[in-house]
Order: structure tokens, then sequence, then C-alpha cells
């Protein structure tokens, strides 16, 4: 009887791979910081697994499916491109080393006929990691990467040099720091270029429209008053809850476009706006629809101390977002959608005002909401209804103390 060759052989497990999460539409790779598991131990889903760093924040993430870690093939420090495998799940750890066997063969077949490989053969064909400063596969010489670093310089700049093949060399870097002497300007850091490239996106292929409407105030900065002291909430909370509420009545506001078809969300996951000293990032309280007050006030302090911190919880998860520049006594303003959501709400302070009523004229508070809406989506009437239902929400806001 013939021997069979090692690389013939079938897994004869099931083999679930463990993938790099792709926690934002512009994120591009992560990189592992540490794992919370280790080979051999067995996983639920919704267990933290293991951390990584984007572009954005330090993340968690969880296990998506449950079994036996049979194999970890991403160190620790390692960048890993979005969507490709850093582990396997399997009952037995030679299955694993016969699926990647076969695997290695596969895409050896396919390079040798040109035919396409699969999209987890392409995967694994994808380089696993890129260096620091994001410019993997850049053609740059040790010499001229170092020098960029030393003046500053985002290599980026640069699509080819004059050295062979058109290797960048340090003669380029140099040339670009004299053409550019005199000029003010620092290198963009990842986040920066993140949300460059995230709102560009938005602006580009997102039909804006806007809508405001300002509200009668007084009575929700009163209540606000009253109940800061016993809960320890903000402005803002009583906002993302009354926003909460109307999501969960008007079903377009937790609906996304994609692939040329509405997909409505069952949950109401808001993200909040939280500035950063190097940008702007937006952690995500999830199912905010489902709880009272005080425990949407304490988990908004939460993710946003968090976030500070360097650590986003939520990613993903969005489908509506709360920007708040009030406390800066910005009275109204504009947002650029948070893709793939479909509105985004740009809170204004709240600010003193008049009112008449039955003929004469009143003092109070004004507060203006502006929302930023996907017409693919969201319509101008039924745009106009959740802002009325917002309205009526907070210009009563006993109820979301209740």
């Amino acid at each position: 009887m013939a021997q069979k060759n090692k690389s013939d052989e079938k897994p004869a497990g099931k083999i679930i791979p463990v993938l790099m999460p792709q926690a934002g539409q512009t994120m591009e790779d992560g990189t592992v910081i540490s794992w919370k598991i280790k080979e051999g131990d067995k996983i639920e889903v919704g267990q933290i697994i293991f951390e990584i760093e984007t572009d954005k924040a330090n993340i968690e993430v969880e296990a998506v499916d449950s079994g036996r870690v049979a194999k970890i093939i991403a160190k620790e420090g390692q960048t890993v491109k979005v969507k490709t495998p850093v582990a396997y799940i399997a009952d037995e750890d030679v299955d694993v080393e016969a699926y990647l066997v076969a695997e290695s063969s596969q895409s050896k077949t396919n390079l040798q006929t040109n035919e396409p490989a699969n999209e987890t053969q392409q995967m694994q064909q994808t380089e696993k990691a890129v260096d620091k400063s994001g410019d993997s596969g850049r053609n740059i010489s040790p010499a001229a990467r170092k020098l960029a670093e030393q003046k500053g310089m985002d290599i980026s700049v640069l699509s080819s040099g004059s050295g062979p093949g058109g290797r960048i060399i340090t003669k380029d870097i140099e040339k670009v720091e004299a053409s550019t002497s005199g000029r003010k300007g620092q290198p963009i850091n990842k986040m920066r270029r993140a949300i460059a490239q995230n709102l560009t996106y938005s602006k580009q292929n997102i039909p804006h429209f806007y809508i405001k409407l300002t509200i009668e105030a007084q009575k929700l900065f009163d209540v606000y008053q009253q109940s800061k002291q016993k809960i320890k909430c903000t402005v803002n909370d009583f906002v993302i809850l009354a926003c909460a509420k109307a999501i969960r009545q008007h079903s377009a506001f937790r609906s996304q476009y994609k692939n040329n078809e509405i997909i409505e969300s069952a949950n109401v996951n808001i993200g909040i706006a939280v500035g950063l000293e190097d940008g702007l990032t937006v952690p995500v309280i999830v199912d905010a629809d489902r709880m009272d007050l005080k425990t949407l006030s304490n988990r908004s302090r939460q993710i946003i101390e968090n976030a500070r911190n360097g650590k986003l919880e939520g990613i993903g998860q969005g489908i509506f977002t709360i920007t708040n520049l009030g406390m800066f006594g910005v009275e109204e303003f504009n947002a650029i959608i948070n893709p793939p959501e479909s509105a985004i709400l740009a809170v204004g302070t709240i600010r003193e005002g008049i009112k008449v009523e039955n003929g004469l004229i009143k003092p109070t508070r004004l507060m203006t909401l502006s929302l930023s809406l996907d017409h693919r989506v969201v319509d101008g009437v039924s745009a106009a209804k959740f802002l009325q239902t917002l309205k009526e929400l907070l210009e009563e806001p006993e109820q979301l103390v209740n």
C-alpha cells in the first residue's frame, strides 16, 4: 500500500480561525498587545481573549466562537492585517497543523496555475506584520528610514525615490527637507490619519442633509441641576437617554446602508464623541435604551474615562453618534456622519433666551439640536418626526428621571 504524502492529508476535525477584527471602516491592521488565554485553554463566546492596539485606541477583543485554543500564531507585539487569522480553535493540535499544511499546499497550487486563492488563502498570503510607522512594504533603505524618523518626517509623502527600483534613499529625505525648509508643520499621527480617511470617505460617499431644531431647555436645566447631586449626571446624559428612547421608536435611526441594502439593527448602541489631545474617538454605550438615567450616567462616565486613557469600548457597534460642544459655549454646528451610521446629532449649549407666550415675552433657556443624516436611509419627514420625539422627551425631562 502506497504511503500518503503528509501534504495530501485532510484535517480530521473542525478548524475555526480567530481573526484580527476590523474595528472601524478605516482600520487596516492591529497590534496584539497581550493574550488573555494560552494554547490549550477552553474559551466561551463573549470571553475577552486578547487585547489589540489600533490607530485610535486599545481594544479588548471578545471570542465570537467557543472551543479549545489549539494554536496562537500572532505573537504579542506583532502587527497583523485585519481579517487575518491570529489563532485557531480546534479539538486537536494535529488538526490545525494538517489544516495549515493543506492551505499552504493549495496556495502554492493556485500560484502555479494562476488561479485566484480564496479569501482565507489570500489573507494568509498577505504580509502578517508591519513596522511601527505604519509603512509596511515601502521600498526604503534603513538609513533613509532612520534619517526620516530623526527629522520627524512622514515618509508617506514620498511615493518613490531615486534609488534602484524607486528605492527611497537618504538623498531623497534630504531633498524633501530642503524643499520644505521654512514651512511649519508636523507629521500626522495614526489617529489623525484615520480621522482624515474616515471623514473624507463620509463626505464623499454619504449624501448628507441637515435639519435643526431649537428646544426650550428651562425644565431640562432645572431637572439636571436637581439630579446631578444624586446621580452625578450631565446634560449630555439626558440627551443620550432621550435619543435612545427616540431611536427605539424610529427604526430608520438604527438602520444602515450596506451593499445596496438597508440593514436594521435590533440594538440601540449610541456612540459618544470624545475629544482627545491627538484627535477624536467614539466609544459606544451598548443597549442605551435599556438603561435608566443613573445606570446610563455611570456607563457614560466610565467609557469616556477609558477612552481618554486609550481604551476604546464598543468600537464598531454604534448605530448613532452624539457630539456635544455645549461645554465650550457653542450654540449650534453641523457634524459629519460617522460611517456606516446613518445619523449624528450635534448638541449646542443651553443658553439664555426668550419665548413668547400669550403675547408676553418671558425669559427662558434654549438649546439647539442639529441632525446630520444619510439621505439614502432617512428622509426629511422621518428626520422631522425623530426630532419632534426628541423635543417632547427633553422638554419634559421628568420622564427621563422616573
